[in-house]
């Protein structure tokens, strides 16, 4: 097997918290090394984040495997230094300050470009590098709050409901990767790195193309639907004998198949009411009970093999547990391996959704302690020895 797509991609990663360290992961996950550069005595803020098992936090290792953590100053004068000297060696800098930190430390793209021209300067935040709201702080919830997706979220009447996951961190992380590997491609043609700026709050609102479509086109803005789907039915969650499944009528092929195959009940196929999707929209509410009339007989599992049988797209609605016992997940697709975290023993966590055949995303190291790899990176990278490196500790660089 090859290297990993990005074998040859070197990262510093000054990231904390969630959105940049998922963002280092995933190119430690295509191969890249990266570096991850943390506060001396303290480390990222997640390292403090719950639950702890022997004094390491599993959220931390959960979000920073594929990295080598060293310590430096970047305050003092003389840790400055050594980062400028890695930036010339190294492709990417990630980073997810408030902004105008790096600026003011003098560690801003321009002053790292003129060092290595083609450094990739990557840099998220809660709202853009520039704008009146630039400056305020962001956490996932703001940026749900403020990117337009809570107000879609939440049963009809509702409150506003946060997405349980926290979106707005990891697709800004995923955003910035996409960033990251399109700004490697064009150096290839270019010679040039260049400046990449992810913001959270963008990167929710671009979750919703056809939402923001539809107020754009009607001119009213959208409204809390729960489990249904506006442009459809049935479309979503219904309930079960034992819990809710998904039914997934996406065409007026497929609600036809579903009435003659399924229902056993044909003249519903034809009823002026359901027989269009814009029609089976506007009159939901009987539909949603005309399915669960029939679907409350019978458990999720029963629903969603009739339902496949006949070609009928369903699925269960699975919670943690029931994903971890998967076979299809967990088995066939590998998404939550057990890796040996030396402090937390073994330990599941999900793996990179990213199948390639021949560059294969691979975990090949736990998250990292504390300035686990300074010997090793420093070494590495600038060819500093243990004598160094002790007194540089000693004055606080590392």
């Amino acid at each position: 097997m090859m290297k990993g797509a990005l074998s040859d991609v070197k990262v510093l990663d000054l990231t904390r918290v969630l959105s940049g360290p998922y963002a280092g992961m995933w190119l430690g996950d295509l191969g890249a090394d990266v570096v991850k550069i943390e506060v001396p005595g303290k480390g990222d803020d997640a390292r403090f984040t719950p639950p702890h098992v022997n004094g390491f936090s599993t959220f931390f290792a959960a979000i920073n495997r594929n990295k080598r953590s060293i310590t430096l100053n970047l305050k003092a004068p003389e840790g400055k230094e050594i980062f400028l000297k890695m930036v010339e060696k190294a492709d990417v800098v990630l980073a997810n300050f408030r902004p105008g930190v790096m600026e003011r430390l003098g560690l801003g793209y321009d002053e790292l470009s003129r060092i290595n021209p083609g450094i990739i300067y990557a840099v998220i935040s809660g709202f853009g590098q520039e704008g009146p709201y630039a400056q305020r702080p962001a956490y996932d919830a703001v940026a749900q709050g403020m990117g337009g997706i809570m107000a879609l979220t939440g049963m009809e009447g509702s409150d506003p409901t946060r997405v349980g996951a926290s979106i707005a961190d990891i697709t800004a992380g995923i955003n910035t990767v996409v960033g990251i590997l399109a700004a490697l491609h064009a150096r290839t043609l270019t010679g040039r790195g260049q400046y990449i700026d992810v913001a959270m709050v963008d990167s929710v609102l671009a979750l919703t193309p056809s939402e923001t479509n539809r107020y754009f086109y009607t001119g009213f803005p959208n409204k809390r639907l729960g489990n249904r789907y506006i442009g459809n039915s049935p479309y979503g969650a219904f309930r079960s004998k034992n819990g809710m499944f998904i039914l997934a009528c996406g065409s007026d092929k497929l609600f036809a198949r579903f009435c003659n195959d399924v229902l056993e009940r044909p003249e519903l196929a034809t009823d002026e009411r359901f027989a269009l999707m814009v029609n089976r929209s506007n009159n939901h509410e009987e539909l949603k009970k005309i399915v669960e009339d029939w679907s409350t007989r019978y458990t999720t599992a029963e629903l969603v093999d009739k339902l496949l049988s006949k070609g009928v797209p369903a699925g269960p609605v699975f919670d943690s547990d029931d994903i971890a016992h998967d076979e299809h997940i967990v088995g066939v697709r590998d998404m939550l391996p057990e890796i040996d975290q030396p402090e937390v023993g073994k330990f599941h966590v999900i793996n990179n959704p990213i199948k390639m055949s021949d560059t294969k995303t691979e975990i090949r190291r736990p998250a990292p302690r504390l300035g686990e790899h300074n010997s090793e990176v420093y070494n590495e990278w600038l060819g500093l020895d243990e004598k160094e490196l002790n007194a540089l500790k000693e004055r606080g660089i590392i």
